[in-house]
């Protein structure tokens, strides 16, 4: 099946591993025992300083997100849509100097629809709580919403090690790495009627061809093709940054699941029931979401 596809990543040559790598992963770790220290709206005020500046370097993702920006967008003017990419930049710089902080963040979050996702655990199916970059999911994954209980995020394991332990490795929950392992797990996790949580927003080179922002935009279709084999429930969920600093954390009711027995058609019926919720929160706060990644076929950026 297409969810489990192995995940290529090229080795490491050996001067990414005993040079670039400890050299990159020394910056960042100075730069989270700083931002540690610091008091978090301190820390999150010099992130968004540091993620407009990061942002004047990039040209070429700067380029893709103006692309991504237009086809949201177009009836606002280019200038509309630089601002909101300048905000991006810097709510991103927030979400990064964030993340050591992401405990107290939790505490003082807003939750919303957390009687919805205890009935999903308590009904005793598991299932999905699909989400997209906007906001700051990490605060979900950080550590037990409730109780004891834990979310089991997926996740592309960063190429750097050093990065990918600083990162990911102190989330909470069963961590599902991208590829034929994760797969697995996430069955198992299924089996076990957990809950996994997946950020359905980026593009699978393999996926299928899905509407989103009025273009054709290849798809991950695993969640859907894992809710149908496991009658698993999905929901939708988001986490949104508040003028005052503090953030929402949101979670709907689950998505209709499809009864035809045509499997291909219920996968997309799923998958377009999810591009369109993604939309709709993506144009309520566009500047939270991340426009900097090739969503669409590669020739529509050159």
């Amino acid at each position: 099946m297409n969810f489990e596809k192995k995940v290529r990543q090229s080795p490491r040559k050996l001067h990414q591993r005993f040079l670039t790598d400890p050299l990159v992963a020394l910056v960042a770790y100075s730069f989270w025992g700083l931002f540690k220290i610091l008091p978090v709206r301190v820390a999150s005020g010099l992130g968004g300083k540091l993620g407009r500046f990061a942002g004047c370097l990039l040209k070429r993702r700067n380029h893709i997100g103006m692309v991504n920006l237009k086809f949201a967008f177009p009836e606002k003017s280019e200038a509309e849509r630089r601002q909101i990419l300048n905000k991006m930049w810097e709510h991103w710089g927030r979400f990064y100097a964030e993340m050591p902080h992401a405990t107290e963040l939790f505490k003082s979050a807003e939750l919303k629809g957390l009687p919805l996702l205890k009935k999903m655990v308590q009904d005793g199916k598991g299932g999905f709580l699909c989400s997209a970059h906007i906001g700051n999911w990490e605060l979900a994954v950080s550590q037990p919403l409730f109780d004891d209980f834990c979310l089991n995020p997926v996740y592309r394991r960063a190429n750097n090690p050093w990065l990918d332990k600083l990162m990911f490795q102190r989330r909470a929950g069963i961590l599902i790495p991208k590829g034929a392992a994760g797969a697995r797990k996430m069955i198992d996790v299924l089996r076990n009627k957990g809950v996994i949580v997946m950020l359905c927003d980026q593009k699978l080179n393999e996926g299928i061809d899905v509407p989103f922002f009025g273009k054709m935009a290849k798809t991950a279709p695993a969640i859907a093709t894992l809710a149908l084999k496991f009658k698993a429930p999905i929901a939708m969920a988001r986490s949104i940054r508040q003028p005052d600093g503090h953030f929402i954390l949101e979670m709907s009711a689950p998505l209709k699941i499809p009864t035809e027995d045509d499997k291909e058609q219920a996968t997309l019926n799923i998958m377009t029931q999810i591009n369109t919720q993604l939309e709709s929160w993506i144009r309520e706060n566009p500047e939270q979401w991340l426009w900097i990644h090739r969503r669409f076929d590669k020739s529509e950026y050159r």
